[in-house]
């Protein structure tokens, strides 16, 4: 009899915001196949009798290809697992888990997917920014600035032209200078304001305000991971409330 799959969104990094699905699912995994930004705290959940495996994707270091993590998801439903593919964020949010229940659909094994709190959303609240602002901004849109092959997107650079609008880039810190040239050669405004999100909702979160003019010195020194705001609601950040992380007793 086969298993079955779970593609587990896990939030943006603090454990308090698993959904209560998300954690019930968790501890009663057989396999868990976990992202490499995934948070200790979270990682300690999963329960001693399952089988962590590492296969999440960093820049720069090696990594598993998605056909072999494809391999490897087949290969223990089939020998009856409860297998977990656990997910920062959610899965459906530059995840890559859309071809991962393509893949288990194609071959017949039994999905299940949980949402997650991404961090394109979770990274503005945490540093007081609020996304969609009544007067301020009435529509918000969340891209990549990284696609396959580590090449850069910067498709989405006219959506800055929109006025009331905010816009969430994920993966874009590395490519500031990039996303700088192409904004002010599109006679974006120099003075739009950008905030960089770093560590969304863990002990470590930062934030830096500044402007598409001073976002590659600002890149610089800007701990990773981190996402980018676009948008006059980046203001908000002095007047709204910050998350709180409360750490977790040992």
């Amino acid at each position: 009899m086969n298993g079955k799959l779970y593609l587990i969104g896990c939030g943006p990094g603090d454990a308090d915001l698993l959904t209560l699905k998300a954690l019930k699912t968790i501890e009663k995994l057989d396999i868990a196949l976990i992202d490499h930004l995934l948070t200790d705290e979270i990682i300690d959940l999963i329960p001693s009798k399952a089988k962590i495996i590492f296969v999440g994707k960093e820049k720069g270091k090696h990594s598993f290809p998605q056909d072999q993590i494809n391999t490897m998801i087949s290969e223990y439903a089939k020998q009856g697992y409860t297998v977990g593919r656990l997910k920062c964020g959610d899965p459906y949010i530059f995840g890559r888990g859309t071809e991962e229940a393509l893949y288990a659909s194609h071959h017949g094994i039994q999905t299940e997917v949980i949402p997650g709190i991404s961090s394109a959303l979770s990274g503005p609240l945490s540093v007081g920014i609020a996304p969609t602002a009544r007067g301020i901004s009435t529509g918000v849109s969340i891209v990549s600035a990284h696609l396959s092959g580590d090449r850069v997107n910067l498709s989405w650079i006219p959506m800055l032209k929109t006025p009331d609008h905010t816009t969430i880039v994920l993966m874009g810190l590395s490519r500031a200078r990039q996303i700088v040239k192409e904004a002010l050669m599109q006679g974006i405004d120099s003075t739009l304001p950008v905030a960089i999100v770093s560590n969304a909702t863990i002990l470590d979160q930062s934030s830096i305000v500044t402007t598409l003019d001073g976002l590659i010195n600002a890149a610089k020194t800007a701990p990773k991971p981190a996402i980018l705001v676009f948008g006059n609601v980046v203001s908000l950040s002095t007047l709204l409330p910050h998350y709180v992380y409360e750490p977790k007793e040992s």
